[in-house]
């Protein structure tokens, strides 16, 4: 059995890629900042492909490979593969427009979010939603082309002069501001299994809450981690110097939990992670967004206290039905 192992970052899953190898044989990477593809479907080599793909924009990759890669999925289901994290949910996973269908099909509280692609109508949906709002690309990462509008006046400006940053695809999503307890909350997955869950503080003017090295899209970052005494409920903190944020780890409600399962499910994922605010006005979770790959935080194994590359190995051979 040759399996695919999709991957686009050069660092992100060399790791997970050791260990999957080492674990299972048959497996091939493919990196999609390279890919080309016959279109034969009786040329497809691959009977199973593991998406690891994160759709984000970066100044070293052309933006028509995130294009290419969903065609790519699409034509390896077509052609019979069984890809784990297919195309559903990486089309959902690279639009905010899908995700917020997602959160209000299932009736859970998100960012009131209006869809546009030209510039100027940002307007008319800004006074829609309400004052101050979130405007960001519909495809987007890594809080990249992110940008808050405290009034019309701001805003105002911002369309005469185009300074909008709608993505690759120039679609953006006007959103409403939620005022948070101060942090933001992913809690990734396996199936119907908790994989790990954290939390970040949230820093004033920041947008990007990436958990792992090199998803950065400033310059990097020291990262130093260090132990904190236990928290009450029995978790230990290690707290992340990253700017003037810290990662710690966190153990969500079960009601969040199950909501995240179904979230997953409903985009047709079999992993990811989803993030959420505490919105202080409602007091409940307000659900902002669905990554379909599990992004392994920086120093897993010590943060977490074992190791996720393994624990996603296990993952990946249960669903292969292998004894690796």
């Amino acid at each position: 059995m040759r399996i695919a192992f999709l991957y686009e970052h050069p660092t992100w899953s060399d790791q997970l890629l050791l260990v999957l190898q080492r674990r299972i044989p048959g497996i091939v990477p493919v990196n999609v900042a390279e890919l080309r593809f016959d279109t034969d479907a009786n040329s497809c080599e691959f009977s199973v492909a593991i998406n690891r793909i994160n759709i984000m924009p970066s100044a070293d990759r052309l933006p028509q490979v995130v294009f290419q890669t969903q065609h790519y999925l699409n034509w390896l289901e077509q052609s019979g593969a069984r890809v784990i994290n297919g195309s559903r949910a990486h089309a959902i996973g690279s639009s905010k427009a899908m995700q917020n269908g997602v959160f209000s099909s299932l009736n859970l509280a998100y960012p009131n979010g209006i869809a546009i692609y030209r510039q100027e109508d940002a307007m008319d949906a800004a006074k829609q939603i309400g004052y101050p709002v979130i405007i960001k690309p519909n495809i987007g990462g890594s809080g990249s082309g992110i940008g808050l509008y405290e009034n019309r006046s701001e805003l105002e400006q911002a369309v005469k002069f185009k300074a909008l940053d709608l993505g690759v695809d120039r679609t953006g999503i006007v959103q409403q501001y939620i005022r948070s307890d101060g942090f933001v909350y992913r809690v990734e997955v396996l199936g119907d299994a908790l994989f790990y869950s954290i939390k970040q503080p949230l820093v004033a003017g920041e947008f990007n809450y990436c958990a792992a090295d090199g998803c950065s899209t400033d310059e990097p970052k020291q990262v130093v981690n260090v132990e904190q005494p236990a928290r009450e409920g029995g978790d230990l903190d290690f707290r992340r110097i990253n700017g003037a944020g810290g990662i710690q780890t966190h153990n969500p409600a079960p009601t969040i939990l199950n909501n995240v399962i179904r979230i997953i499910k409903a985009s047709g994922a079999d992993f990811g992670g989803v993030e959420y605010f505490m919105d202080t006005d409602t007091g409940q979770p307000c659900y902002y967004d669905f990554n379909p790959y599990s992004n392994f935080v920086s120093d897993g194994e010590k943060l977490l206290g074992f190791s996720p590359e393994q624990r996603f190995a296990d993952f990946v051979c249960r669903i292969l039905n292998i004894d690796c």
